[in-house]
């Protein structure tokens, strides 16, 4: 099957809310295999897990002179080593390896391994939850943008035309405007809903909590910013969180934000949403 046709498949899906699941698994099946087919056109060696075909090794050594990336010459350097069987290489290491030939953004890098978390959670948790208003406008603004961006790139680009038509690119972008106004209404109501909660509380208890707010120091965080002002109840008590994902296999950490008095906490696109995080 050519990916051209997964693509079209996950994107009839995508309107679908009922659906959103099965797209997100077969759009990370198409960016996969778009990424591997863009590098197997530079070399097909560049696919490979490992390999010890001789031919190969000597195009592999050609090849080498041209990795953009000094930290990365080592790393793609062991591939010579022996193996019996050949495998293609894994999603992180297929980022890895684009990364060093086509200089990928860290902003890019970043949105593909969630991709591949997304697809990993729905695959493997029957019980999963999907935000859809933020999963889809990820989607959206990440993951579309770059499949247009490296099927220009492919030499069987044609065969993509009919997909990513015109029309198409006007419905995505008429529902990318439609879930951004929800996502803004629902981030209002969030705060709200916070704000109300935190105008009930007994002034005895607004003082202990402000008395008792302690820095949090945990090894696995970083604080980027503190002492911001809370979007819900205004004290100078919101922090944002740099936190670190320990089970990716490259170190990969997100944003969050907590207030320490009404406690309402904001994720990585709401903070961006709310120009208290850069978008990068």
């Amino acid at each position: 099957m050519h990916t051209s046709l997964i693509l079209q498949e996950a994107l009839n899906y995508f309107f679908d809310n009922d659906r959103l699941e099965l797209s997100i698994v077969l759009l990370a099946v198409a960016v996969e295999r778009l990424m591997k087919q863009h590098l197997f056109e530079t070399d097909e060696i560049l696919v490979l897990d490992k390999n010890n075909n001789v031919e190969h090794l000597v195009r592999f050594r050609r090849l080498h002179s041209k990795i953009s990336k000094d930290s990365y010459r080592q790393k793609i350097e062991s591939l010579k080593e022996k193996r019996e069987n050949f495998k293609t290489i894994t999603y992180d290491e297929l980022i890895k390896r684009y990364d060093a030939f086509f200089d990928l953004p860290e902003a890019r890098i970043k949105a593909l391994r969630r991709l591949g978390n997304l697809r990993n959670n729905v695959v493997h948790f029957h019980d999963y939850y999907l935000n859809v208003t933020d999963e889809s406008l990820f989607i959206l603004t990440e993951i579309i943008p770059f499949i247009r961006e490296i099927v220009a790139e492919v030499k069987d680009s044609h065969k993509f035309e009919d997909i990513l038509a015109e029309e198409v690119i006007e419905k995505l972008q008429k529902r990318e405007s439609e879930l951004t106004a929800l996502q803004a209404n629902e981030l209002k109501q969030k705060i709200e809903s916070k704000k109300q909660e935190y105008n009930e509380l007994h002034p005895d208890e607004i003082a202990i909590r402000k008395q008792n707010r302690i820095r949090d120091t945990h090894e696995d965080r970083e604080i980027s910013k503190e002492q911001l002002n809370c979007p819900a109840c205004d004290n100078n008590s919101f922090h944002i969180l740099k936190l670190f994902d320990e089970e990716q296999e490259e170190p990969a950490f997100y944003y969050k934000g907590i207030c320490l008095i009404c406690g309402l906490e904001l994720i990585e696109d709401e903070l961006k949403t709310m120009n208290l995080l850069e978008s990068t």
